[in-house]
């Protein structure tokens, strides 16, 4: 018997009505909400919060929590689940467990195989297309919350991989979204791809464009982070740029140029578009946010910045690196990290972006006299009601008051 194709939802599930109480309730914050009508300004007793005019929750990840939602209350006596993180914001993804939906790649899930009576929510971040394959096989009912800036991506490495190209990804090689997007170049026979995390490793890639080396040692040193097969000699002579959606945009767009340059350089400019290929993939969230907050930093004089969202939140840390640039900077993970006004708890700016990534205390980090002028943004995983709350510690925290008051 021919099998049966799966029943696949990209579009909501018609329960948008039905969970939106639900979901208001969950994340949002009138506070927030006041901050917004007010210029995005808060003022209580000496503290001046200026928040950035784009934060928090974007369009992708807040339709990719409305779409989990869904999907629970349209199959109320079915095991739900999520192949992983929706987000990478730790609150979201335990009321998503409290509300129901298991985790596959929970400790407690692992060796589970999922069947034709189960329903699996594919993250914002994407699944490979070994994962949507095995998935499909298995008979499941697919909520696929693929964000659209992701998919976008994924059509211009399906694009380079059909014309020849290797695609050289900026990004992450143990993030979800980059794995997924790499997993895209191998749909076209003989795709390639290479990922890059930042200038340093370009700059290998580069050198070894314009001056060869030992295939070999760049082997080693890129393990794991190119295509099964990869021949440095052969697959670096074209070369179509592409990145990680949450990646810092003047990174990504300075990375393009350098092997733009490397690559005209080896052939000749007049060669370049049979060897050179990029295209701007940065999310447009990710640019707004990342712009505003350049605003808001070169607009009003602060004291400090707070950068609010999960310790594996790509676009978070890519938030707090420009943001330590020109003013200290502390990115919490919610407002228990402001324990009081003598010890905060924050990620190390810099530090690997992961869940595990340590989390560090600094002592007496808030003035403790005369005005208080915090500026504050938040990661696209971040919902308001955490940016309301931190605001209101904040607040208790700047009279001199404990987290507890």
């Amino acid at each position: 018997m021919p099998q049966t194709q799966p029943l696949i939802f990209r579009k909501g599930l018609d329960m948008k009505e039905a969970v939106a109480g639900e979901l208001a309730a969950a994340y949002h914050s009138a506070l927030v909400e006041q901050i917004r009508a007010s210029d995005f300004r808060y003022e209580q007793g000496r503290l001046v919060v200026h928040l950035a005019r784009e934060f928090g929750f974007c369009y992708g990840v807040d339709r990719a929590v409305d779409y989990a939602y869904q999907a629970r209350a349209r199959f109320p006596g079915r095991n739900v689940f999520l192949t992983g993180e929706i987000i990478h914001n730790p609150h979201v993804n335990d009321r998503l467990r409290a509300a129901g939906i298991r985790f596959l790649s929970d400790d407690t899930e692992r060796g589970y195989r999922p069947g034709a009576e189960d329903v699996v929510i594919l993250p914002a971040f994407g699944v490979t297309v070994e994962e949507m394959l095995q998935l499909s096989q298995q008979g499941c009912t697919l909520v696929d919350t693929t964000c659209g800036s992701v998919l976008n991506v994924w059509k211009n490495v399906i694009r380079f991989a059909q014309d020849g190209f290797t695609s050289v990804i900026h990004g992450k090689v143990k993030h979800e979204e980059t794995r997924a997007t790499a997993s895209q170049a191998l749909k076209v026979r003989g795709g390639r791809y290479l990922i890059v995390l930042d200038r340093n490793e370009a700059a290998i890639v580069c050198e070894y464009i314009g001056s060869g080396g030992d295939p070999e040692a760049f082997l080693a040193r890129f393990a794991g982070a190119v295509s099964p097969g990869f021949n440095p000699e052969a697959d670096l002579k074209r070369i179509g740029c592409a990145n990680q959606t949450t990646m810092l945009m003047s990174e990504s767009l300075e990375i393009g140029e350098m092997f733009r340059t490397a690559i005209a350089a080896r052939y000749g400019e007049a060669a370049l578009a049979g060897h050179f290929r990029a295209f701007d993939t940065i999310c447009s969230a990710t640019q707004e946010r990342q712009d505003a907050v350049e605003a808001l930093l070169s607009s009003e004089p602060l004291d400090l910045m707070i950068v609010v969202g999960g310790y594996n939140s790509s676009n978070t840390c890519n938030l707090a690196r420009i943001c330590a640039e020109r003013v200290r900077t502390y990115h919490i993970a919610d407002p228990g990290c402001l324990v009081s006004p003598e010890r905060i708890r924050h990620r190390a700016i810099g530090a690997p972006s992961t869940t595990m990534s340590p989390e560090i205390e600094t002592a007496n980090w808030l003035p403790r006299e005369g005005q208080l002028r915090v500026g504050l943004t938040a990661g696209a995983s971040t919902p308001n009601n955490i940016v309301g709350e931190v605001i209101e510690v904040l607040g208790r925290v700047a009279e001199g008051s404990g987290l507890k008051a």
